[in-house]
């Protein structure tokens, strides 16, 4: 499955349970997705942080 129509060709063959289990996944994934950006967007902050500290020091 190579292609966005292939992909959804290959759902409407699921049945309802296998959607619902797809469903569920693709769910956990975005939460997991978003939980990811989250943790990195601290990270960013606080290594700027972090630089602006060690700047200020040696300035």
């Amino acid at each position: 499955m190579a292609t966005v129509a292939e992909i959804q060709a290959a759902i409407e063959k699921l049945t309802p349970e296998e959607r619902r289990a797809l469903l569920a996944w693709l769910d956990e994934r975005q939460v997991l997705h978003a939980s990811s950006e989250s943790l990195f967007q601290l990270y960013d902050e606080e290594e700027a942080a972090c630089r602006s500290r060690v700047a200020e020091k040696s300035g």
